[in-house]
């Protein structure tokens, strides 16, 4: 995705094991940014995955087109691609989406193999599944919690 210019941050469980979640995640969570270039080049990139769009049973539908008109109908697509799943979630609970996710003060960047990539900071993380209030995210937060408080300060 980096590699075709999508602009976009890791959210949820992924960005928490950047920062020391232990616990398995079966999915990477985004939050692109909405404009509609940015949202062509992440139709883009998740063809050239090859990724299909999850059914609520947790089937792939090949029917379903990724394009940018499609990702923008829905507030969050479940997909499945050659590399595992990934869910485009356009405004996590908490948030006002991208342009919010991406400050300095509510992320950071994360260097891996000479890609930058935005991630969400744990408060973030917390903050989000704290307003979300599903079972399985109710269930994590005293343990993203625990590890906040590990953490060290970041200078804001």
């Amino acid at each position: 995705m980096k590699r075709r210019g999508v602009e976009f941050v890791v959210i949820g469980a992924y960005a928490a094991v950047t920062q020391g979640w232990s616990e398995p995640t079966s999915d990477i969570d985004i939050t692109p940014d909405r404009h509609v270039r940015n949202l062509q080049r992440l139709a883009d990139a998740l063809r050239e995955m090859e990724a299909q769009v999850l059914t609520a049973d947790g089937d792939a539908d090949a029917s379903w087109p990724i394009d940018d008109q499609h990702l923008r109908l829905r507030e969050t697509t479940f997909l499945t691609t050659r590399f595992g799943d990934l869910d485009v979630v356009l405004n996590p609970a908490a948030t006002e989406g991208y342009p919010d996710l991406a400050r300095p003060s509510e992320s950071f960047l994360l260097v891996a193999d000479g890609i930058e990539i935005r991630v969400a900071n744990l408060e973030r993380v917390i903050a989000s599944k704290r307003a979300s209030d599903t079972p399985k995210d109710r269930d994590a937060l005293p343990r993203l919690e625990a590890l906040l408080q590990r953490l060290p300060r970041r200078e804001q």
